[in-house]
């Protein structure tokens, strides 16, 4: 094996490292966000689309020309691989790049500031905002092209209702530029915002199907859950498990008698571009109150959380994941008065690319495990 080989290898195997690291500690989820790695003035690394960070081997990993986005390799690189081209290109000290959706940054870009005012430990930074722009398009690498020409001394941004870019002269300098950044949006949203919550799943009352029958985790599920359920899974017959999350974020929200624009777009992606929380126990018809709709797959039950639903359990609990999110960042638009919702063209375009293109490619990968 040549010295250039395997340098490359050895580079893909600590972008593979570094992942479930960052997996470990909640900054990249699921298959959510992307690593790269500089190899030289010409050509970087850069995680694949669709797979999760757990499921990673180095022959996945993607090399990847600057100039043209040219790719070698046998899968599609990252969906935002302009991006990191981009950062490339105008960051010559960049020597690894991290995206994430990690929550608290993501929720401060859904608040329509340019910059995010904020500190850590003793410290006052400044987080610069790019301007939104629909994922996986030349325009959102525009403007973080700009944004970091402007901004040339920040070691991140934040991509408006999107997440973060972490950069770094080397791997151990992007972590920590990751994790000092979500500390300090976490004391923005506490100092501004108001909106101290801890972002997870509480899981109350869960079921799945099997040959046809609810099968309730919990033995003795009250009764009135248990028509919630049956009614989810009469409505939506492409639904196979049912998350019950009861974290603090989601169990607020259905208090509030209203719906959800969606601020996030992985919101929009996952649970869908508008999602009603029921004002009473009864409803217009006095039985009906909850809202079952096709691709919205949240449905809050007043005053005690949302059901999230999927085909598979991890569809469930990344819909359940995203929706803690989407209501932390609705909670803090909410107590900071002024936020960026998306459009509802956007939304409804985003929504639908994910059903069409990631949906298929995550079962292709996971067709493709199971026969290994």
């Amino acid at each position: 094996m040549s010295e250039n080989v395997t340098e490359l290898l050895e580079a893909k195997k600590h972008i593979i490292q570094v992942s479930r690291e960052l997996h470990e500690v909640g900054l990249l989820v699921r298959t959510w966000g992307n690593i790269s790695q500089r190899i030289d003035d010409e050509l970087f690394l850069i995680t694949p689309t669709g797979i999760r960070y757990e499921d990673l081997t180095p022959d996945m990993i993607c090399e990847v020309k600057i100039s043209d986005l040219s790719c070698n390799g046998d899968y599609a690189p990252s969906s935002e691989t302009a991006v990191h081209a981009a950062a490339y290109k105008v960051r010559p000290d960049a020597g690894f790049i991290i995206h994430t959706h990690q929550v608290y940054a993501s929720c401060c870009g859904a608040l329509g500031e340019k910059k995010i005012y904020t500190y850590f430990e003793d410290e006052d930074i400044v987080v610069p905002c790019a301007p939104f722009a629909l994922p996986w398009t030349d325009k959102l690498a525009k403007n973080v092209e700009e944004t970091l020409k402007k901004y040339s001394d920040a070691p991140g941004i934040i991509m408006a209702n999107h997440g973060a870019l972490c950069i770094g002269q080397d791997s151990k300098e992007a972590v920590y530029v990751a994790e000092k950044m979500e500390i300090a949006c976490n004391n923005f949203l506490i100092d501004v915002c108001k909106t101290d919550m801890h972002h997870g799943v509480e899981e109350g009352f869960n079921s799945h199907l099997e040959n046809g029958h609810i099968v309730y985790d919990i033995h003795d599920t009250p009764n009135r859950v248990k028509d919630i359920h049956k009614e989810i899974y009469a409505r939506r017959p492409d639904v196979r498990y049912i998350i019950h999350n009861k974290s603090e974020a989601v169990v607020t929200v259905s208090r509030t008698a209203t719906h959800m624009r969606p601020l996030l777009y992985d919101f929009a992606q996952l649970i869908g571009y508008s999602v009603k929380v029921p004002s009473n126990e009864h409803g217009k018809d006095g039985s009906n109150y909850h809202n079952i709709k096709k691709n919205v797959n949240a449905v809050f039950a007043l005053d005690d959380g949302a059901y999230c639903l999927g085909v598979t359990y991890d569809d469930a609990m990344d819909a359940s994941i995203v929706l803690d999110k989407g209501c932390i960042a609705h909670l803090a638009a909410l107590r900071h008065g002024e936020c960026h919702y998306l459009s509802l063209f956007d939304c409804i375009r985003m929504n639908r690319l994910y059903r069409k293109k990631y949906s298929k490619l995550a079962d292709m990968y996971k067709h493709d495990k199971e026969k290994q």
